[in-house]
Order: structure tokens, then sequence, then C-alpha cells
């Protein structure tokens, strides 16, 4: 039997540099957070302008939130170094920084080791433990109703994503989505044993049937999110994405990217342009 690893969890056997569990994650995490701490920084400029009084009203505020959060901080399993987690990366942004950020994490262990993490940000961070399914309108309710949000809406894998709960972040005024999107998981299991219920998972999160005759139809089932996500004023030319790949430049899935404003398509297509993996819904 092969050593183990990590726990069930998704953890490190072992605490992490601080005394604290942390997750396991491979290298390509690196990259993820990368794209989301350059995005985070290059829209300060709009994010600012809800950050101050506008016409004797109080600043509207920002907000992130990350509903799959995990314990705040990583360890990269092939090179041994750890980094901050999402919630602590939008928290220690001090740039136009967020006003409130909200952690949801399914996990108890997460959950202690998030709180810990985050009590030096005193009432700027709040922690939810729960599956971000049945916590989605609690969460809501704790981010700025008339700023400017943002939610990472990054899981494991494809089983825990329902499209009624991005319905329900969609309908906030103002909220940008970072999707994952994942794809190798998809090709991985849409042809396995259990290939129906999976299919099941699939149509569940785009709210919609999704036809998958071979593996090269699996890309194009972004552009199916697409059109169900129009209706919430989330334009074609608002919604771009970018692959997070393994170290054979496959990738593993797609960061999609959707705004209601074109300024955030625009700052997120300049920091994507020379990655060589970004796309729009006109093919890869």
């Amino acid at each position: 039997m092969a050593e183990r690893i990590r726990n069930r969890n998704g953890n490190c056997l072992e605490p992490g540099d601080d005394g604290l569990p942390v997750q396991d994650v491979g290298i390509w995490a690196v990259d993820k957070h990368d794209y989301l701490q350059r995005y985070i920084e290059a829209s300060s400029g709009p994010r600012g302008s809800f950050l101050r009084p506008r016409n004797d009203y109080p600043p509207a505020g920002a907000g992130f939130v990350d509903l799959f959060a995990g314990p705040g901080r990583a360890r990269v399993r092939e090179t041994g170094e750890y980094i901050n987690g999402s919630p602590i990366v939008a928290l220690e942004h001090t740039r136009q920084p967020f006003t409130k950020v909200v952690a949801v994490d399914l996990d108890p262990e997460n959950v202690a080791a998030l709180k810990s993490r985050t009590a030096k940000y005193g009432a700027r961070a709040e922690v939810i433990l729960g599956d971000w399914n049945t916590v989605i309108e609690d969460a809501i309710s704790r981010l700025p109703e008339y700023g400017l949000n943002l939610a990472l809406v990054d899981p494991y894998g494809l089983e825990p994503l329902r499209f009624e709960t991005l319905q329900k972040l969609a309908c906030v005024r103002r909220m940008d989505l970072i999707i994952h999107f994942p794809i190798a998981d998809m090709k991985r299991n849409i042809t396995n044993v259990k290939a129906d219920e999976y299919a099941g998972f699939i149509d569940r999160f785009l709210g919609m049937h999704a036809e998958i005759k071979h593996l090269s139809d699996i890309p194009r089932l972004i552009d199916l999110l697409r059109i169900q996500l129009k209706p919430y004023g989330y334009e074609q030319e608002q919604v771009r994405s970018v692959a997070v790949c393994n170290s054979k430049k496959t990738p593993l899935y797609y960061l999609v990217y959707v705004s209601k404003h074109p300024k955030g398509s625009e700052i997120w297509k300049s920091l994507t342009r020379n990655s060589g993996k970004q796309r729009g819904f006109d093919g890869f």
C-alpha cells in the first residue's frame, strides 16, 4: 500500500510552518494564486472608487468571498514551499483593501485553522462553517450590499458545484466571479464506471443538460456556462478563462472569470494575455 501523504480532508499529515494545519497542493496552485493576487492588485483602481464617500453617502465598500477556503495556508508538495491560501491573499492586499473577506469551508479543522490565521484582521474577516450550497445566503449577507465584490469558487472537483448557488451570487448587483472549471476531472470521470452519475454532476453545475459524445466536447461546456450566466448581466465579452496546467502543460482546470462590467474583463485579459493559456468563448 502506498504511503499516505495527506489526510482525507486534503491537509498535510504534519502541521505547517506556523503550527496550524496546511493544505497539500501541487505546484499548479502557485499559478492559481498568482493569477488571483495579480487580479486583486490590478483591480485596485476600480475597487478604490468604492472605498471613498460619494455624494454625502458613506463608502460602499468592497468584498471578497471564498467558498472553498481551506485552512488558509498550503504546502507545495513538489518544493516544500509554504504559500498563503486565497483568503489570506485577499486580506493581505493593502492597496485599496477589501473591507470584508468572507471565507466558507465545510471542514471543521479548516475553519478552526482559518479563524486562528485571520483573527489579527479583526472584523474585516469572517469565517463560516458549512456547505457553500446551504450557507450561501449567509455568506452574501456579510458582503457590502452596494460595494464591489469578488467571489472565488474553487473546489477540489465538480461534485459540490450547483448552478442554483452560482445564480444567487450572480444576483448580487456588483459581483465578479472566478470559477474553477475542472476539465481534467471531467475527462477522467466521464468515461469511468460511474459516468452516468458524473454526467448528472455536470448538468447540475451547468443548470442544464449537456450532451457529451466525445471527450473533445468537454471544453465547450464552458460556453454553456457562459450562456447560463448571460441573463444575469455577464455578457460574452466579459467572460474569459485561463488554463491552470500540470507540469506536462496539460490543463487541469480553467479559471473562468466573469464580470458585469467591461473594465473587469479588460483587467483580467491584460494580466493573462502573455500566459499563452487564455481564451474567450470563440474557441481554444
